[in-house]
């Protein structure tokens, strides 16, 4: 889309209550003149998925904020392509939690500034102020409106970050991961 005021946020990630798409789509209520596209199933938790409608609904957001359902590995490409910015608002729910943020990994490859949260496996995937913004879960909505904002307005800023994020996850690869593995054993045993 390139400089246009128009903003388009990407989010992939089937809906489930500790992938955070509901305080994506309230902050979204905040943001005018951005578009949100929501990626990923709709059937897992049946339950949340609806009240992520109801909300869309409620905020009368139908024409900004879409839900795609499951899509085909070629067409989140070219979501990824579209898109200025990549948020997944990723919060711990009980035990259940966000182990890697492997789809902020993927929106960094693609270029994409990324949004994630703290304390969880996002901030395993992204480099806060360098390769995308981490925001707290404890107040995620208000959180997610003000990093939003941010890259809004500084589009050098995003720019900046979507090259970083490019390149740190270039830097992600199995032969990596399998050092620091062997490191990380060799220091336990010693």
């Amino acid at each position: 889309l390139g400089f246009m005021s128009f903003f388009t946020k990407a989010a992939v990630g089937a809906l489930k209550a500790r992938k955070g798409q509901l305080d994506l789509v309230r902050a979204m209520a905040h943001i005018p003149d951005t578009r949100c596209v929501i990626v990923g199933s709709l059937t897992l938790e049946p339950q949340y998925a609806a009240q992520v409608q109801d909300e869309i609904a409620r905020l009368d957001l139908g024409e900004r904020v879409s839900l795609t359902g499951r899509i085909p590995d070629d067409a989140i490409m070219r979501y990824y392509a579209q898109a200025d910015a990549f948020v997944m608002a990723s919060r711990n729910v009980g035990w259940k939690f966000e182990g890697f943020g492997l789809s902020l990994l993927e929106a960094s490859a693609a270029g994409l500034p990324v949004i994630g949260t703290r304390d969880c496996g996002a901030e395993d995937a992204v480099i806060d102020d360098e390769t995308g913004l981490l925001v707290g879960q404890d107040d995620l909505e208000s959180g997610l409106v003000e990093a939003i904002k941010r890259l809004l307005a500084d589009r050098a800023l995003a720019a900046r970050m979507g090259a970083a994020g490019r390149d740190h996850a270039r830097g992600q690869t199995w032969d990596r991961v399998a050092v620091q593995m062997l490191a990380l054993y060799k220091s336990l045993c010693s």
